[in-house]
């Protein structure tokens, strides 16, 4: 069995990529995607991510001929699932895209191809959706097919060699799939292959997202405690992480991208009896852009409209999907307060209720005449920034959500700043003991 004819469902983050790096170590690769502008794009001979690697790679697969994509399957060896699993609204999983992209590849499928689905996902979808599908179309899922769960792991900004160099898990329906899939991915990854069962696969991808939610939660935590206790919570993170089996998180203005704020709900939807803890986890971290704003209406003044600085959801990316902006824009939507956005990278996003929100790209103008700034995203840009960037401001109060700032200089020029997980810094600002700090006999 040759298995050099791929057919990859969903261009986006994960699929684009895999597909690329697919038909550079020499397989025939056809791309399948619904919108018709990446499809523009692609056929164009471009690449509609801009991560310089991967635009590299998808151009070079693209001039090759041995990477073409359309808006439909074609029959193939191997057939991947790349396509979004996000939540509703009411944080319910939604499987639909996954189920609609299987019933439309299903048609194209024939005894004896290997069927992947890589998309992260609710335990049992691999065996439930996706095989459901295909049996509805006469296959046995078991027999007539391989079926397996190979989950991605990927971080923006090194996609390439997060793809090619991370161990894979290869999670079979049965062990003669999973042995089929290992022998496909070690053909274009260096990491190991590591069997197991498709629904054990499924868990563990979502325990890797969970994982990093909880613990981003907190040290979001430990920063409310260090802001009520008039500490720098970094300071104490420095010292608890001398111990040899600490690693505590830095806290932040919210948690984005589309893993890590949606992948924990997948188990609270499945187990609600046994995931209070991941539930305040969601919460909190959900919680961190109001909180901030909380922080920053404290400080006094009146305000009525804030920069924010940064739409992606982490530094130097292009990349917004479920960015905390959002849920920040909303808090300062409640309280009838104006924003504008900056980013160097990101022109534009759009919000969960279909709004696309313009984004900035002259900080200048961004800033000119607003009465405080609140920094999101940690943008190598926003680094160091002194009081001369912020001179065009009506007011003078900073948030700095990311501990960028130089908040020395900006304090001794007459700013305040809110940073997180620390006492306000203000200007020549007596010392005070915060309330409940006295020593308890």
């Amino acid at each position: 069995m040759s298995d050099n004819k791929i057919v990859v469902i969903g261009m986006g983050y994960v699929g684009l990529p895999t597909a690329a790096i697919m038909a550079d170590a020499g397989f025939d690769v056809h791309g399948v995607d619904v919108n018709p502008a990446t499809l523009q794009v692609l056929n164009a001979g471009g690449c509609p991510i801009g991560e310089p690697e991967v635009t590299k790679l998808v151009t070079g697969a693209l001039a090759s001929g041995r990477l073409k994509a359309s808006d439909a399957p074609v029959t193939g060896d191997v057939f991947i699932i790349c396509v979004p699993t996000p939540i509703t609204d009411d944080k319910r999983a939604d499987v639909s895209i996954v189920r609609a992209a299987t019933r439309t590849l299903a048609r194209y499928v024939k005894k004896g191809d290997l069927v992947i689905l890589e998309s992260t996902s609710p335990i049992g979808t691999t065996e439930y959706t996706v095989g459901e599908e295909l049996a509805a179309q006469g296959f046995d899922i078991r027999e007539d097919l391989d079926l397996c769960y190979c989950p991605e792991r990927v971080f923006p900004g090194s996609t390439i060699s997060e793809i090619v160099e991370n161990d894979r898990i290869i999670g079979g329906l049965t062990p003669r799939a999973a042995a089929r899939a290992r022998a496909l991915y070690a053909r274009f990854c260096t990491g190991g292959q590591l069997e197991t069962t498709a629904a054990i696969a499924e868990f563990s991808k979502l325990m890797e997202n969970t994982y990093r939610d909880v613990n981003i939660a907190l040290a979001n935590v430990f920063g409310h405690i260090a802001e009520a206790a008039g500490i720098d919570v970094n300071d104490a993170i420095a010292l608890a992480n001398r111990h040899p089996r600490v690693n505590v998180h830095k806290p932040g203005p919210g948690v984005g991208g589309h893993c890590i704020p949606v992948d924990p709900w997948f188990l609270v939807d499945g187990f609600p009896e046994q995931t209070g803890l991941l539930l305040q986890a969601r919460v909190v971290n959900d919680g961190q852009p109001h909180h901030l704003w909380a922080r920053v209406k404290s400080a006094g003044g009146p305000i009525g409209k804030i920069a924010i600085l940064g739409a992606a959801y982490r530094g130097n990316l292009d990349d917004a999907r479920d960015t905390p902006a959002e849920q920040l824009i909303h808090a300062l939507e409640a309280d009838g307060v104006g924003y504008a956005v900056h980013d160097p990278y990101v022109s534009k996003f759009r919000m969960h209720d279909g709004r696309l929100v313009p984004v900035g790209i002259d900080l200048a103008q961004t800033l000119d005449g607003v009465d405080a700034a609140i920094i999101m995203t940690d943008h190598s840009d926003y680094r160091g920034l002194g009081p001369e960037v912020f001179a065009g401001m009506a007011g003078r109060l900073i948030a700095d959500g990311r501990n960028l700032v130089d908040r020395g200089a900006l304090t001794a020029a007459g700013f305040t700043v809110v940073p997180v997980g620390a006492p306000l810094s203000r200007p020549s600002a007596p010392v005070t003991v915060p309330q409940g700090a006295a020593i308890r006999r």
